[in-house]
């Protein structure tokens, strides 16, 4: 259903009332357009379901919600919940929504059949912090930061989370039947599921891949991080060959 939303000729009714209420939960992060984070769970609320609770796996309106719900349990922005317990301590210090730093953001681009078109440059969207902090997408990082982060999950959590919340991040949470009735393709599930907020494998691996360029995979069994930063968005829902073959490569030097 997800991917027969996304390829219809016409605009399903729920996207044309999403697209209106300013969620940009479908597509590429848009924080200039959302509201902020009252406004934006308020209008969610007035949606219909596209599937019951449980029925079905959707990508990825829930960590959208989850960024609001943890705001409020917190009573804290979502970015002071993310920065006092998981950026501090990890000393990622270079990990945020925006930053007036913006000579050390890159130009993204955006492949068309002409050629690559810039997307965003250094001084737009993430120049400013933006309306509302979404916990599905949005934030700026480096490799360096992204390598403490998988380095934090290798430790069974170190100082952040319990052993017991890395396993469950990292393990597969989905029915067969959630995952027959879901996914981004016919062939999403090949050889993974989903643990929470990120892709599980087959080999034991976990990782994700993001439209903006990134990707990142840690193989627990063989002590290996592969993260893949450029700034060219992808075309498809699959990465381009290039982060595969730079994965292969790592694996390779360990053979």
């Amino acid at each position: 259903m997800v991917v027969d939303m996304f390829m219809s000729p016409t605009p399903w009714p729920i996207m044309t009332a999403e697209e209106r209420l300013g969620l940009a939960t479908l597509g590429a992060p848009r924080p200039d357009v959302q509201p902020d984070a009252d406004r934006w769970i308020a209008n969610l609320g007035t949606l219909p379901l596209l599937a019951q609770p449980g029925e079905r796996w959707m990508y990825n309106t829930g960590a959208s919600v989850l960024g609001v719900l943890l705001a409020r349990a917190a009573g804290e922005s979502f970015p002071d919940v993310l920065r006092t317990r998981i950026f501090g301590p990890l000393g990622m210090c270079d990990t945020a929504f925006f930053t007036e730093s913006t000579e050390r953001l890159a130009t993204l681009y955006r492949p068309t059949p002409d050629g690559l078109v810039v997307a965003d440059r250094p001084d737009g969207t993430w120049s400013h912090p933006p309306r509302f902090a979404d916990g599905g997408a949005g934030l700026l990082s480096t490799v360096d930061d992204l390598l403490a982060f998988a380095r934090m999950l290798l430790a069974d959590g170190a100082s952040v989370l319990s052993s017991k919340a890395v396993r469950e991040m990292t393990s597969d949470q989905l029915t067969d039947a959630q995952k027959a009735y879901g996914g981004l393709g016919p062939t999403f599930f090949d050889g993974r599921s989903w643990g929470f907020c990120q892709a599980v494998y087959d080999s034991g691996a976990y990782g994700w891949d993001g439209g903006f360029g990134s990707s990142w995979l840690i193989d627990p069994g063989k002590d290996l991080v592969v993260i893949v930063l450029t700034q060219r968005m992808f075309e498809t829902s699959q990465a381009p060959q290039v982060h595969g073959d730079i994965q292969a490569a790592a694996y390779a030097t360990l053979a």
